[in-house]
């Protein structure tokens, strides 16, 4: 009898069918063939069983799980142990957080560190009254500070500047990013004359270099050259630096240097770099043959002490000057001699002259001296005179300016009246005598031209790794004509990466209103 076996997927037990029965021909249903096999049957519901009593279970389960429970808190917890326990959660979250892959931005780190990136507190600046002219208090935060305001320092109430970021300096309205810094500032009385805009302008110069010093960042470097010219021919100039090299700008440096400048050109009969607390001259550092600058030339007064300020390796200059200034050349030994024997001749003819006006060149020289010492002296005592009624003095650079149009309307709207005495050098028409010179000149015009290839060699030569910005002020009055000036110093200023301003009192009346303004604002 053939055999044939059918695999249960379930029980994998073979059943054996005869055939008999494959030979039928009635075929059984579902229940028929369930109930013909009594092994099969009990696999069926022994499955059954189990498929039930796992549903009953995880039914059972599911329903505990949903029924909330009460815990009833304990008693002896205290909130110190909850204030900890919060403490330890929020520290596994932060380390949790802090891995390689999630870097920090620099800007979101905070210290709670006490003074943390900040630098010390700014000092106060002086006020302009000590050392100055007495009396000048009352006429505003410009001149005496005592009766008006202190100078803003753009800090906050509590003194202190976040080191994150420093605002880039703004001098005379020229924004600037600076690290190292030299002011050089023109301190001829030239810069006071009333053409110019008299006392109280310089007074406004002085206050805005002590305010930006003032704002430095602790950071940065600083110096202040003043200078002005001794001879008008050959240019000379007399300089006196604040320091020989730049000073940090902390706190220690910038009371010393209020100190230094706060008497500059502030008192009657004392201007010039003379005028601050202590005298520090320029020693001029030889230059290398290689450096091709012409011994020869003469710069103006303000690239002379432009010179000093490169010596130091600035990343920025600031000029205030009150003039262009001049460029010329040395003249060679056989060309003086020569213009020494044409003086003489000239001499000789004058000499000749006088004698058919009753005098001599001696003479007429001599009494012009006089009488301009007399004027000198006459004008100081005005000056005094104005100073104790509280008003500004007529300051002029030379006392042959005592005659100019613009010193005599001052002097006229001031109620002051000086007689010249002209006995022995001015004709009987009331004009002066004309005589020549007492030396020949030892110069010759140059180009300004020259003064661009002197200053780029001298950048080269003294700041090769650095090249300094070069930023000039022209200060003028509201009858100068700056055209000339204008295109020459501009010139000089782009040539070396600068900018070019020009500077006028009202000008500078508007800058000191703006920072009074701030200081009210701010206090």
């Amino acid at each position: 009898m053939s055999k044939f076996y059918y695999e249960h997927p379930e029980t994998e037990a073979p059943v054996v069918t005869t055939a008999a029965t494959v030979a039928s021909p009635r075929k059984m249903d579902f229940y028929q063939r369930l109930t013909s096999s009594m092994p099969f049957l009990i696999t069926v519901i022994v499955h059954v069983l189990l498929i039930g009593g796992a549903a009953a279970i995880i039914v059972q389960k599911n329903v505990m799980d949903r029924n909330e429970t009460f815990v009833a808190p304990n008693p002896r917890e205290s909130a110190a142990d909850k204030q900890l326990e919060y403490r330890v959660q929020n520290a596994r979250q932060r380390a949790a957080s802090s891995s390689p892959s999630n870097p920090v931005s620099v800007n979101r780190i905070i210290s709670t560190a006490e003074n943390a990136l900040q630098i010390p507190a700014m000092p106060d600046l002086p006020s302009m009254q000590s050392g100055g002219l007495p009396g000048f208090g009352p006429m505003g935060p410009g001149m005496g500070l005592d009766a008006g305001t202190r100078i803003a320092t753009s800090l906050s109430k509590d003194t202190r500047i976040s080191a994150r970021a420093f605002p880039p300096m703004i001098f005379m309205g020229l924004p600037h990013n600076v690290s190292k810094v030299v002011f050089v500032v023109d301190t001829s009385t030239q810069i006071m004359e009333p053409r110019k805009g008299g006392f109280l302008a310089f007074s406004i110069i002085r206050e805005e270099i002590m305010r930006q010093v003032s704002r430095l960042p602790a950071t940065a470097q600083f110096n202040v050259i003043l200078y002005r010219t001794t001879n008008g021919e050959t240019g000379d100039v007399e300089v006196n630096l604040y320091k020989r090299e730049l000073s940090p700008a902390n706190n220690d440096s910038k009371k010393d240097f209020f100190e230094w400048m706060a008497p500059v050109n502030a008192k009657l009969d004392d201007f010039g770099p003379a005028s601050a607390t202590r005298r520090t001259g320029w020693r001029r550092k030889p230059l290398p043959p290689e450096a091709g600058v012409d011994p020869l030339f003469l710069p103006p007064s303000w690239a002379r002490a432009v010179h000093a300020a490169l010596e130091q390796s600035p990343d920025t200059i600031f000029v205030i000057t009150a003039s262009e200034g001049r460029v010329s050349r040395m003249v060679s030994e056989q060309e003086l001699t020569k213009r020494r024997a044409e003086l003489e001749k000239e001499k000789a003819g004058y000499e000749q002259y006088a004698k058919k006006e009753g005098t001599t060149m001696t003479a007429i020289i001599t009494a012009r001296d006089a009488a301009l010492n007399k004027l000198r002296i006459e004008l100081d005592a005005a000056n005094r005179k104005l100073v104790a009624e509280r008003q500004e003095p007529v300051v002029i650079e030379h006392i042959i300016s005592f005659f100019r149009a613009d010193v005599q309307a001052e002097l006229r709207k001031k109620g002051i009246t000086i007689k010249v005495d002209g006995t022995g050098w001015t004709k009987k028409d009331g004009t002066f005598f004309a005589h020549p010179p007492y030396a020949v000149s030892g110069i010759d015009p140059a180009t300004w031209n020259d003064l661009n290839t002197h200053m780029s060699r001298l950048q080269r030569a003294l700041s090769p790794l650095q090249r300094a910005s070069l930023n000039i002020f022209l200060f003028v009055g509201p009858t100068d004509k700056p055209d000339s000036a204008v295109s020459i110093l501009s010139t000089v200023a782009k040539r070396n990466g600068g900018n070019f301003r020009l500077l006028t009192t009202k000008r500078l009346e508007e800058i000191r209103a703006k920072e009074a303004e701030a200081v009210k604002k701010g206090s």
